[in-house]
């Protein structure tokens, strides 16, 4: 049953194709003027009727209908044939008028109370065009005819040529003469003809690029590669759809034989296959010049562009693009000090060519390298810019001449679309939030202006899901609150952080119940310090500190580190608890150049894992080892000199959890197709109180990123630390994620030195990578352990590892993790 109603619906449809009308635009001369009449393939976009796609070797007699009683005559009457074509596509262009066109009736003309109809059709003011042509186009009848033409055929002769965009003007006139027929004339003038053209002044721009959008493709036209033997395939219009018909899916071929009429292409000025093809400009050229205009502007960004053009009388088409110059930057309400230094941040000078990307990249200069600054007010560039447009002027010789004329601006509605300010806005205003942001760019002609206010105080927060072995789960918050000096003398930053162990699935040290109380204590963090920039100082401030922290940051992200503990329990980290204060001063002297000191007097306690893990899988597991530190009150001091070669200017640097293995320059971003490299040298020098002995630690960590193609890159990694006197907590350990992949964690630890050089090879998101590594301990250096494997990448940092050893305890089975943070 399902099949039959497929089956009837189908032949529905069809019948429903079949029985549209066709229309037949007539047949053009071979000597039709100046422009080619169109052949075949000229006119492969005009409807045609079915019985033009008849074998012209059939006899038509064996295809008449036997029901047919009308005389052959008739039938082959071409004027009837035109007539019925008129009425079965009456209106073949494409008209973008969207009303409804049963609104207008047809002009009706009485004279004495008796209907007048035109019994004649002449077309007056064609140059380049022919009669003929413009007559087999609309399927206007041929010059001579006498058939008096209905109200209802005027009219749609008339809505034809008005939409063929060849006419700059249509002017029907009807004249009567007393005693002879009522003869329908139009006055038609046509659009103008370009035989060359040339392009001036591009320079960004390949003057090819530009001239296919002033002279596109004609509407209907197909390229050279096309057969002409499917010219009659493509006279019909053909959709396609499927349908579904109690489940079941069929796909519906519907042939439109009264497709939307266009110019055969000959007649059009268009660009095809690089070259320039003389015609008649469709729809005028100074429509075309503002259309590439506006592309110019609005797509391809020149906002400060601008067209001019000359059309000599016979043709030759010479265009002068301006991309559009500064003539220059001004930063009103500031002082003249301030306004240099904002348009050497902004990087913008007069002279250069002003694109709409160069804007936002300079809006984000001038906030990175001037921090304390924001743009504010401005109607922004994009309701800023005026609209455009493209004049013509004709001389008495004949030629025409173009120019851009720019529009007066629109009223901006922002302060008419205002609402009344809530009290909770007012409160908001105190503070600066990331996600607000204003371009605070405008142009007033060709001159660019800025618009700066002092930045108010920035706050940021940030939640702290901490899980560990020693925790459990720990969730808290971190604060940073900048206040912004607008003198640019002293910037101030306060920072805050706490996270507080939960009382969840029962863990507890066994047998502790002290240890365990003592354990659950709020973890606290507090900081104030200062950006100085007239001294080069990035900061310099101190901070307090009562928390569970670790030295095994530089190994695995924090946010690695917490999931995992979470899911499979395993944190890949040890943890103390760290009690005392810092001090510290960094120097930033250029760019990608930072220099430090740091003083730190810290307690140090050893923490113990809890029982049972909290975990959501592997519950069963035993808790995941914590190593134990060397306990008691420490004194040390850290010098450390660092460079990263993407560092942006003005960049905030520092942190609260602070570490010496871990750099203060925040990561900048994903790789780039430019070489980067980024390192750090960090010496400790310390002693325990009570103690006379003092250690010391060295660590020197750099990685350098060289893209090898567009789409591939090498990363090398060379870390190497070693020191004397090592408390636990300090000394070297290799083995896990970062740090030797595919070993256990920390299997090569109690060292006082190590070396460890990775190598990693990326291809699109595919990578490959190879590390190496050694542990000196006991006198004796290990033997150096390798551990290879592959990744994945859905974006620099967010990658799936996978990594074997390669020693004696090599297993098949590889270890694999899916991280979020690069550590290197």
């Amino acid at each position: 049953m399902n099949r039959i109603l497929l089956c009837l619906c189908l032949c529905f449809v069809s019948l429903a194709a079949l029985a549209q009308p066709a229309g037949d635009a007539g047949t053009l001369p071979s000597d039709a003027g100046a422009l080619t009449a169109p052949s075949g393939d000229a006119t492969r976009s005009q409807a045609r009727a079915p019985k033009d796609e008849e074998d012209p070797d059939e006899d038509p007699d064996e295809h008449e209908d036997p029901d047919d009683d009308n005389d052959d005559d008739n039938d082959n009457d071409p004027d009837d044939e035109d007539a019925t074509a008129r009425e079965e596509c009456p209106d073949g262009f494409d008209d973008d008028d969207d009303s409804n066109p049963s609104v207008l009736a047809p002009l009706q003309l009485d004279v004495n109370g008796k209907g007048l109809a035109p019994t004649g059709l002449a077309l007056v003011g064609l140059h380049h065009l022919t009669d003929a042509q413009v007559r087999a186009l609309v399927g206007a009848p041929a010059a001579g005819a006498t058939e008096p033409l209905s109200p209802k055929e005027v009219q749609t002769l008339l809505r034809k040529l008005a939409g063929t965009g060849l006419f700059a003007h249509v002017a029907p006139r009807l004249r009567v003469s007393e005693q002879g027929p009522a003869l329908l004339e139009v006055t038609l003038e046509e659009y103008p003809t370009v035989t060359s053209v040339q392009v001036q002044g591009l320079q960004d721009l390949p003057p090819q690029e530009w001239l296919e959008e002033l002279f596109p493709r004609p509407p209907g036209s197909f390229g050279n590669d096309d057969e002409d033997d499917d010219d009659d395939e493509r006279d019909v219009e053909e959709f396609v759809a499927t349908v579904r018909i109690h489940g079941r899916r069929a796909k519906v071929s519907i042939d439109n034989p009264c497709p939307p009429l266009h110019p055969p292409r000959e007649w059009l000025a268009h660009i095809e296959r690089g070259q320039f093809h003389p015609g008649i400009v469709q729809g005028g050229l100074d429509a075309a010049l503002e259309r590439s205009l506006n592309e110019l502007r609005d797509d391809e960004g020149y906002l400060l562009a601008t067209v001019s053009a000359t059309l000599s009388h016979e043709g030759a088409l010479v265009v002068t693009v301006d991309e559009g110059r500064l003539e220059a930057v001004d930063v009103p309400g500031v002082e003249p000090k301030m306004a240099e230094r904002v348009r050497e941040a902004l990087g913008l000078s007069p002279g250069d060519v002003f694109l709409r990307s160069d804007a936002r990249r300079a809006v984000d200069r001038l906030e990175s390298r001037l921090r304390f600054l924001r743009t504010v007010g401005g109607e922004g560039l994009n309701e800023e810019r005026r609209s455009v447009k493209v004049v013509e002027e004709r001389e008495a010789t004949g030629a025409r001449r173009y120019r851009t004329q720019e529009q007066e601006r629109r009223a901006s509605r922002r302060d008419e679309d205002k609402e009344p300010e809530e009290p909770e806005s007012r409160w908001r205003k105190l503070f600066s939030w990331h996600d607000e942001r204003e371009e605070g760019i405008t142009l007033e002609g060709r001159r660019l202006v800025v618009h700066v206010r002092a930045r108010r105080p920035d706050l940021s927060v940030e939640l702290l899901p901490v899980h560990t072995q020693v925790t459990g789960f720990a969730p808290g918050l971190a604060a940073e609150l900048r206040i912004w000096d607008p003198k640019d003398r002293v910037h101030a930053t306060l920072d805050a952080a706490f996270f507080v162990p939960l009382r969840l699935g029962g863990q507890r040290l066994p047998d502790d119940p002290e240890g365990t109380k003592r354990q659950r204590r709020v973890s606290l963090l507090g900081g104030a310090k200062l950006h100085v920039p007239a001294l080069g100082l990035a900061e310099v401030g101190a901070q307090v500190h009562d928390f569970t922290d670790t030295s095994d940051r530089w190994r695995l992200g924090d946010i690695d580190s917490y999931v995992y503990s979470f899911l499979i329990n395993r944190p890949d980290r040890d943890y103390f608890r760290r009690k005392g204060f810092a001090a510290f001063a960094t120097w930033r002297p250029a760019r990608s150049w930072l220099a430090g000191a740091e003083f730190h007097g810290d307690t140090y306690e050893s923490l113990q894992a809890f029982t049972p893990p909290l975990t959501l899988f592997r519950r069963d597991s035993p808790p995941f080892p914590n190593a134990p530190v060397s306990e008691g009150r420490f004194h040390s001091v850290v010098l450390r000199a660092e460079y990263d070669s993407k560092a942006k200017p003005g960049s905030p640097v520092g942190s609260l959890f602070r570490t010496p293995e871990t750099s203060l320059f925040p990561r900048e971003g994903d790789r780039t197709r430019e070489p980067a490299l980024r390192g750090l040298v960090t010496l400790e020098v310390g002693q325990q109180v009570g103690v006379d002995t003092r250690f010391w630690k060295l660590i020197g960590d750099a990685v350098l990123d060289l893209p090898v193609t567009w789409h591939s890159g090498l990363s090398v990694r060379l870390r190497v630390a070693g020191g004397q006197d090592l408390p636990l907590q300090k000394q070297e350990a290799l083995g896990g994620w970062s740090a030797l992949r595919g070993f256990g964690f920390k299997d090569f630890r109690g060292g006082d030195a190590s070396v460890l050089g990775s190598a990693e090879y990326r291809w699109h998101a595919f990578g490959v990578f190879a590390d190496l590594g050694a542990v000196h301990a006991a006198s004796d250096w290990t033997d150096p352990r390798l551990g290879v494997g592959a990744s994945f990448h859905f974006t620099d940092a967010v990658r799936v590892d996978a990594a074997w050893r390669t020693d004696e305890k090599a297993r098949a089975t590889p270890e694999a993790r899916l991280l979020f943070v690069r550590t290197f």
